[in-house]
């Protein structure tokens, strides 16, 4: 079971500036950043403002299992932050990915270890924070399509 965190996304850029979206997302740790980035489909990039995308987009093609895909990169285009019913992080600024073929949040490699998240079990889908107990077990949340 692929492990999926609640996260809020506060909109910097755009026509909604300001505007939050709490949604699930998926930890891809195949996802290799060298900042923080995350990915999200184009409908939550409409709902967050996001979309059409501003002036300062960046387009590139990425490389997918299924062929080279134009993405646009909102630089600091939003804060992401973990929301546990017991904890939340705090706000991390991030690039924001659009994606005109993902359908849920992707988190990079680079935003899983910001906000300190640990995989115990992926198979099983669980994980915990590394200021949690070392007994703490978290489970993974449903899929969110966008």
């Amino acid at each position: 079971m692929p492990i999926r965190v609640r996260v809020r996304i506060k909109s910097l850029k755009g026509f909604k500036v300001g505007e939050i979206i709490e949604t699930s997302s998926l930890l891809n740790t195949g996802y290799i950043g060298t900042s923080p980035e995350i990915i999200i489909p184009i409908k939550l990039a409409e709902n967050l403002g996001l979309w059409p995308p501003p002036n300062d987009v960046v387009e590139s093609v990425y490389d997918t299992a299924g062929g080279p895909i134009r993405f646009y990169t909102v630089k600091h285009g939003s804060t992401i932050q973990l929301v546990e019913e017991d904890t939340k992080s705090d706000e991390l600024p991030v690039d924001v990915v659009i994606s005109p073929i993902e359908r849920e949040v992707l988190l990079s490699d680079f935003v899983i270890g910001e906000l300190e998240i640990i995989i115990l079990n992926a198979y099983k889908g669980l994980w915990r924070l590394n200021n949690d107990p070392r007994e703490k077990i978290r489970y993974s949340k449903n899929p969110e399509l966008w």
